[in-house]
């Protein structure tokens, strides 16, 4: 009987680029050229004697996201291949993507832009999504009766 082998899980692509720096050679590469911390792509490695341009993605889709070009690139690794892209892609199978966050999003009227932008200009909050976040928490605050 086979036991299940419990899966890394990865929260953001800067864990899944840390585990992928250890654990490159599983995919045929040889070395790392250059890491792009901020950067596209995300590494140049060496493959077969030969320079292969890679990026990392937790969902492959994140590589249309944000608007990669595919010209620029040789290969994709990702933990989900949730979308087929135009360049080969390797799916990391031992890890498991768990997000932090989740988006949402909602359409809201002008008057309620109004009055996000407001709010926002009292610099109470670091981003939408955390006045977002707070309101909802003072909202159900209220209604458990805290």
């Amino acid at each position: 009987m086979d036991e299940k082998v419990k899966k890394k899980i990865v929260r953001s692509e800067e864990e899944l680029s840390n585990w992928f720096i250890r654990n490159y050679s599983k995919f045929g590469y040889s070395k790392i050229i250059k890491q792009n911390k901020r950067g596209f792509p995300d590494f140049v490695m060496s493959k077969n004697n030969k320079r292969v341009l890679v990026e990392l993605e937790t969902l492959a889709s994140h590589f249309i996201l944000h608007n990669h070009d595919y010209k620029k690139v040789d290969e994709v690794i990702c933990i989900e291949d949730d979308v087929p892209l135009k360049v080969p892609v390797m799916k990391v199978k031992e890890l498991t993507f768990l997000p932090r966050v989740t988006r949402v999003s909602a359409t809201v009227d002008p008057e309620t832009i109004k009055k996000v932008e407001k709010i926002m200009k009292t610099g109470r909050y670091r981003n939408v999504s955390h006045l977002v976040e707070n309101a909802i928490m003072l909202l159900s605050e209220g209604k458990d009766g805290k």
